[in-house]
């Protein structure tokens, strides 16, 4: 890549510019980017609730009073709602990574979040609130190669499963939407 300037006396000069491959970020950088996610308001999580409004549901926002904050609580149905990001909570499709750097804190974190999580769907089970959890890579308009349970039972068949690999986000809100009216205690999608 080269770069045309003209110096004070009218010249043309060419510069031959370098791309710089891999650069590490400074420390405050990388802390200001991770600063800025949010665990609030995200882009999933908007896209549930506007399918749940335009669907004449309901619903509460992020309840402290509630094991875990659940992301969307409706009242009238006892379901708690979390719309999960995938690399947070480490669902094992393609969007989940673990960073290579300072392996053994991510490690660590992300093993806590996977156990707290399971702790937040025990204890709101014993309430007896519903639980769902929503995937962002299910979310997505692509959703291939994300491995997404049809069913949250342990009988659930394999043709079933397979199907809901191919699950397109419209189909995984109406399936939401059929949890939440039905009667079955968790589902993921």
């Amino acid at each position: 890549m080269t770069l045309e300037q003209k110096n004070p006396s009218g010249e043309k000069r060419v510069t031959k510019v370098r791309k710089r491959k891999g650069r590490k970020r400074k420390p405050m950088t990388r802390s200001q980017m991770m600063g800025a996610v949010h665990s609030e308001d995200t882009k999933p999580e908007v896209v549930v609730r506007r399918a749940l409004f335009k669907a004449g549901f309901r619903y509460r926002l992020h309840r402290r009073d509630l094991p875990g904050t659940p992301d969307i609580f409706i009242q009238k149905y006892g379901v708690a709602i979390f719309v999960n990001g995938c690399f947070w909570h480490q669902h094992g499709c393609k969007l989940t990574s673990r960073p290579k750097s300072n392996a053994d804190f991510w490690n660590e974190k992300f093993n806590n979040n996977i156990v707290r999580d399971i702790k937040t769907q025990h204890q709101l089970s014993l309430m007896g609130i519903r639980v769902a959890v929503v995937w962002e890579c299910s979310l997505r308009p692509s959703p291939a190669g994300c491995p997404r349970p049809a069913s949250e039972s342990p009988q659930a068949s394999t043709a079933a499963q397979a199907s809901a690999v191919s699950m397109s986000a419209d189909l995984v809100l109406e399936r939401l939407m059929n949890f939440i009216r039905g009667d079955e205690e968790t589902i993921e999608l």
